[in-house]
């Protein structure tokens, strides 16, 4: 990753380097969980900041479409 800001740009929180799993959507559907994800992650309100890298090997990873490591159930409602 690589070195950006140590502060938080929403709530000026202090950002650590975190391994996170990043849900990802498009156009309102899920369409993969990636775990092991590098993140700066913000101490206060955790919002977290991918590397653009990282963000193109995501695309990258969900356009090949290998076989996943693992398949999940989740359930979804309405409110």
């Amino acid at each position: 990753m690589k070195k950006r800001s140590e502060t938080c740009y929403l709530c000026g929180g202090h950002l650590v380097k975190k391994e996170v799993t990043k849900i990802q959507t498009w156009r309102g559907r899920l369409v993969g969980v990636i775990k092991n994800v590098p993140a700066a992650v913000c101490n206060q309100c955790n919002e977290k900041y991918y590397d653009g890298a990282v963000l193109e090997r995501i695309d990258a990873l969900l356009k090949r479409k290998p076989k996943p490591r693992q398949l999940l159930r989740i359930p979804a409602y309405d409110l």
